[in-house]
């Protein structure tokens, strides 16, 4: 139910399939009260929704909106035919104390009406919640879960993980949720962390629940709906968000941006496109009756939340997530706290960085030092004609390679200029690529660089006649292709550079069909996503050679789908 198209570290574009359409991830829920619509569900399209997350407790507990939903489904009830997503009365819970519902009884309610996403009623747990009371409270949360799991029927079950402030419960919540079959996973208890700015605490709690959790399916952050907050919940690997934020504000006059919240009154002048009502003044706005101007001050939150949505998803593509949330925690004292998290957690969020991504990376501070991309190629050359203002000393040969390569830098790098094709570079780019001696390995006979004669650029190197690798200009790196393939395999032992598959279904990769997470046995802990790399039996016979689409940590947590995207079978 749920395709990953692309990676960016945690973060990822991916799609949740519905009964009622898709959800293209990572997206916002808009929260809909069916006794109160602030905006009509054509402001909501308009706005950018997709889907949206209603309250089943309150439909049910509601006669009239409760035999409407159960004659004409929820999706009746609200006039929306996209996906609806229901949440359980836990909030309400959290709110007003304890509700008078049964968890069997509404998740059989939430199945009556048609939901896309129905969620398990779990038990809230307040941040402040000693440790001793919140292991009780998770220990029944889990047993609610595993309940609903065995009775979620044909809606698709989402499953709280809890645990309060303490990391090591989030971290057994997220193992245990993991193990039933359900298919989205809720971080829930973190609105009293947002509403007092406790951000810090948030991606600590976030961070805790993702190392647990099977990655192949999506998380939702409930009860995210500031802007703000977007990209760095996404980067944290977070897919869906939800709130009523847009409404709530609104009511107070307070408009959303992507650097905070300012009430009407304090605005002479609106600091951003304001599109909700574009030929407007401030002052127009203010002078409004209370409704209209509620409303119109809702869809302008509603469209700043999808807009930053968009360019989280180009950042995404682009392979610029991170600098668009280094951006965003400089906003506020309170989010640069989060600097001190990334920088303790670099280690685990390293093992997810792509070999590469699609543009060149830009330092925004002094905080981007920490970053992988850095940190491990930062002064990590002992020479070389070309000074790097982020790596310093880099050999000449690499000046067209990622990371290297001079994108907006280009007038910044001292000594960069285009390097003429000879064998010495190419073995350079690859030992740089593949590791110290490979370059020699893949070179060492009759050596032809096939260099196109309109762009000057090395498209094919051929040794003996045979094609070894293709190089990429978009990141001036080497994509392998046979006779490649099998050097590297001859030259190294198992399991480096290697994607070892189950040997039942070896044959289906030797006949150049892709590798699957579930077919693969074991792979060298050193490989990154987006890596050349080769697929071998438990053998180690050498049967294709591609791309691989995953890290070794997303396999350990249990992701699924493609997994090498292979560009050839090997015959036997």
């Amino acid at each position: 139910m749920f395709e990953i198209s692309k990676r960016d570290g945690l973060a990822r574009l991916g799609k949740i399939k519905t009964n009622h359409g898709a959800l293209d991830t990572p997206t916002l829920l808009p929260v809909v009260n069916p006794k109160i619509l602030t905006l009509s569900m054509d402001e909501l399209k308009e706005c950018g929704a997709q889907g949206l997350i209603t309250n089943s407790y309150i439909i049910y507990k509601n006669s009239e909106l409760k035999k409407v939903a159960e004659e004409k489904g929820v999706h009746g009830l609200l006039n929306w035919d996209g996906p609806i997503m229901t949440d359980s009365g836990t909030f309400q819970s959290h709110v007003y104390g304890e509700i008078d519902m049964q968890p069997d009884e509404i998740l059989n309610f939430q199945k009556k009406i048609g939901v896309d996403i129905g969620t398990v009623l779990d038990v809230f747990c307040e941040p402040e919640t000693r440790f001793e009371d919140a292991k009780k409270e998770l220990e029944e949360t889990q047993r609610r879960i595993e309940e609903s799991d065995k009775n979620k029927g044909s809606i698709f079950l989402a499953a709280p993980i809890q645990g309060g402030r303490h990391l090591d419960l989030r971290l057994k919540a997220a193992e245990m949720a993991s193990q039933t079959n359900a298919e989205v996973f809720p971080i829930g208890g973190v609105v009293p962390l947002m509403e007092k700015n406790n951000f810090e605490k948030l991606a600590e709690v976030i961070i805790a629940a993702k190392k647990g959790l099977d990655i192949s399916r999506p998380v939702h952050l409930f009860g995210c709906g500031h802007p703000m907050l977007f990209a760095l919940a996404s980067f944290l690997g977070c897919d869906l968000f939800d709130s009523s934020s847009y409404a709530k504000f609104a009511s107070r006059d307070s408009l959303m941006f992507t650097w905070g919240t300012r009430n009407l009154e304090e605005l002479e002048e609106f600091p951003s496109e304001f599109s909700a009502a574009p030929d407007i003044t401030v002052n127009q706005l203010k002078a409004m009756e209370k409704k209209q101007r509620q409303k119109i001050i809702a869809k302008h939150n509603l469209i700043v939340s999808f807009t930053e949505i968009r360019r989280v998803k180009q950042a995404i593509h682009d392979g610029l997530l991170w600098e668009l949330v280094e951006n965003r925690l400089r906003t506020s004292p309170a989010l640069m706290k989060i600097f001190s998290i990334l920088k303790r957690e670099m280690d685990w969020i390293s093992e997810f960085e792509p070999a590469y991504r699609y543009k060149t990376p830009i330092k925004t501070g002094n905080e981007s030092d920490d970053r992988p991309i850095f940190s491990k190629l930062a002064n990590s050359f002992k020479s070389g004609d070309m000074v790097h203002p982020y790596f310093g000393k880099v050999p000449n040969h690499l000046s067209e390679t990622y990371p290297f390569h001079p994108g907006l830098l280009q007038d910044d790098i001292e000594g960069w200029k285009m390097q003429d094709w000879n064998v010495d570079r190419v073995q350079t780019i690859l030992d740089y690529q593949f590791g110290k001696g490979i370059g020699k390995i893949l070179t060492k006979g009759e050596t032809d660089l096939v260099v196109s004669r309109k762009t000057k650029r090395l498209r094919n190197l051929l040794l003996n006649g045979e094609h070894v690798a293709s190089l990429s200009h978009r990141r001036g790196m080497f994509i392998l292709q046979k006779k490649g393939a099998e050097l590297i395999h001859k030259s190294s032992k198992s399991p480096k550079f290697r994607v070892i598959v189950d040997a039942d279904t070896a044959e289906f990769n030797r006949k150049g069909k892709s590798v699957f997470c579930k077919f693969i046995e074991d792979i060298d802990s050193d490989l990154r996503c987006m890596d050349e790399c080769i697929v071998v039996t438990p053998d180690d016979q050498l049967i294709a050679f591609g791309k691989l689409l995953v890290s070794p940590k997303e396999l350990g947590l249990g992701q699924q789908g493609m997994a090498v995207r292979v560009r050839s079978g090997i015959k036997s």
